[in-house]
């Protein structure tokens, strides 16, 4: 009567398994951060490896002090942060490096920003003129 969910759907093209091996890189630069900036906050880790790519590294953290402090002793610019809103809930910060021939991606949640303030494009330029 059913179908068995566990049978392999036969037009789809299996994928080979890669074995935990091809993420060694990205483990080895999580031991190498632990052990150089070990005083840092923590964050949620995650080794990721997708399919037709080199192993690469997330790390969220909770606040966006934390995440400016990750960033600083990654040495990654102010300028190559950037800022994400999907909703009220979720604004959020964003930066990339690369440490140890591995892609780091940094997120520091918990902006203290609106989704509208966070998606208002900002106007650069001259200052204001201030009322005497």
């Amino acid at each position: 009567m059913g179908t068995n969910v566990t049978e392999p759907n036969a037009q789809a093209s299996p994928r080979p398994l890669r074995p935990i091996s091809e993420q060694r890189a990205a483990a080895e630069a999580l031991v190498a951060l632990t052990e150089m900036l070990g005083s840092l906050p923590g964050g949620y880790i995650k080794i990721h490896q997708p399919y037709f790519s080199p192993a690469w590294m997330g790390i969220q953290f909770e606040t966006p002090q934390a995440f400016e402090l990750w960033r600083e002793a990654l040495c990654i610019p102010g300028a190559d942060v950037s800022l994400h809103a999907t909703s009220d809930a979720y604004v959020w910060l964003g930066a990339t490096t690369v440490f140890r021939g591995v892609r780091i991606e940094l997120t520091g949640f918990d902006v203290p920003l609106t989704a509208e303030q966070a998606t208002t494009p900002q106007v650069t330029g001259e200052a204001p003129a201030v009322a005497a």
